[in-house]
């Protein structure tokens, strides 16, 4: 019995140094850790940081760390701000000065001070008997905001035939506001519009005007073709100064529509290399999600097989009229088109995005993707960068019969 308790015992005593040992061993552990912890300070208390501006970043904007401080004489990475909605957000980095590593927090607010976008015509005739549900008929979005609120100020009766003097007024979550007046008309049948007044005749573009117009050491001349240019003849296009093509891949047909391959595609494709063009492709698309991005980038990849391309894969959405219908902010259908982009890029191509002038000003984004730039005019007075400028729609070129799009490709912008 003895010899039990004295066994006993000892286990008990060992037992107890055994966890005196695995507590005092973790406790150096945690304290160790607990040095080695960093810690980040705010900015606003380092006064070897200047603060350039205003640490308010507009949403949709893009901006960078350095955009906001400066340090005199020290090292540190700058990064992009990123974020997804309003609200603070914050940026951990650090710098480097006098070969002493300082850790440092910077905390930016995303503010939104862009009031929504509308579309109102001068006069809107309603039904005797309609209800506001003809607000949805205005075009309107906002950067934020995937549904802004709409109403209409001002005194009116649709239980009564009369003309009345109102204003349209969208409103954001920031309390950004839209107003649009306009003249409200209850009747009891919808005017007929008098249609266009335009014979339908194309005043043309002579291919070789605008090639001689446009053609430096910096820029190349080409063309974009879809299945509505019909049976092209390459052999006359390749003596006619045609430097590049961009040929339609494909499209999706409508909202949630299906996704189809441009009937000429294929030829278009196996000519443009018969003939030593250079060329890039365009998709049409209709997608409001990123996940619907991602099924359409892969789509045209796997279609591509094996055609060599020297100029991107392109984005080009252009439903704009359909845009109510989504429900999506600026800033959602911007992320839609990015993530199209950036996963033809992460499968090794270069991509880019389309647009007109008006769109890529007032709706489209910051993008750190190249832009395609569509302005019928002379000289564009768009102010953002792009690489490429589709100058009009009514080109006349040798091997094609009807209208053909005009494009500049500048080489600064652009490593062909």
């Amino acid at each position: 019995m003895k010899k039990v308790i004295i066994v006993m015992a000892s286990l008990l005593i060992v037992s107890s140094a055994l966890g005196a040992y695995f507590i005092f061993f973790n406790k150096d552990k945690n304290i160790k850790k607990e040095k080695d912890k960093i810690v980040y300070t705010d900015i606003l208390e380092d006064t070897n940081i200047k603060v350039l501006k205003d640490l308010n970043v507009e949403f949709g904007k893009i901006n960078y760390l350095k955009d906001f401080i400066s340090i005199d004489n020290a090292e540190f990475k700058d990064e992009e701000i990123k974020y997804e909605d309003l609200g603070e957000v914050q940026i951990k980095f650090n710098y480097t000065l006098n070969g002493i590593k300082n850790y440092r927090i910077a905390t930016f607010n995303i503010v939104d001070t862009t009031a929504p976008l509308a579309t109102v015509p001068a006069t809107k005739y309603i039904l005797l008997g309609s209800d506001l549900g003809f607000l949805e008929d205005f075009w309107c979005g906002d950067n934020h905001d995937k549904i802004p609120d709409k109403t209409i100020e001002g005194y009116f009766d649709l239980s009564q035939y009369g003309s009345y003097n109102v204003t349209f007024v969208a409103k954001d979550i920031s309390g950004n506001e839209t107003r649009k007046p306009f003249t409200l008309k209850v009747v009891s049948s919808i005017p007929k519009s008098n249609g266009s007044s335009s014979s339908g005749s194309i005043n043309y573009l002579d291919y070789n005007y605008l090639y001689n117009e446009y053609k430096t050491d910096n820029t190349k001349v080409g063309i974009d073709v879809s299945r509505w240019q019909g049976d092209i003849d390459f052999e006359a296009l390749s003596k006619a100064n045609v430097e590049f093509i961009m040929i339609r891949l494909g499209g999706q047909d409508g909202i949630d529509g299906e996704y189809y391959i441009d009937s000429k595609f294929e030829r278009n494709m196996e000519n443009a290399k018969k003939y030593g063009f250079d060329v890039g492709v365009y998709f049409y698309s209709y997608a409001y999600t990123n996940e619907e991005a991602i099924k359409q980038a892969k789509y045209v990849i796997e279609n591509l097989k094996d055609y060599k391309l020297k100029l991107p894969i392109v984005f080009d959405w252009e439903c704009w009229n359909k845009f109510n219908k989504f429900k999506v902010s600026f800033y959602d259908v911007t992320q839609v088109q990015n993530t199209f982009l950036n996963y033809v890029e992460s499968k090794g191509y270069k991509s880019a995005r389309y647009g007109s002038k008006n769109y890529l000003t007032n709706v489209w984004q910051d993008s750190n993707h190249l832009t395609w730039l569509a302005h019928y005019i002379s000289k564009t007075t768009y102010e953002g960068d792009y690489f490429m400028w589709q100058r009009c729609d009514t080109g006349k070129v040798s091997g094609i019969n009807g209208a053909v799009d005009v494009d500049i490709l500048y080489l600064d912008k652009y490593d062909l």
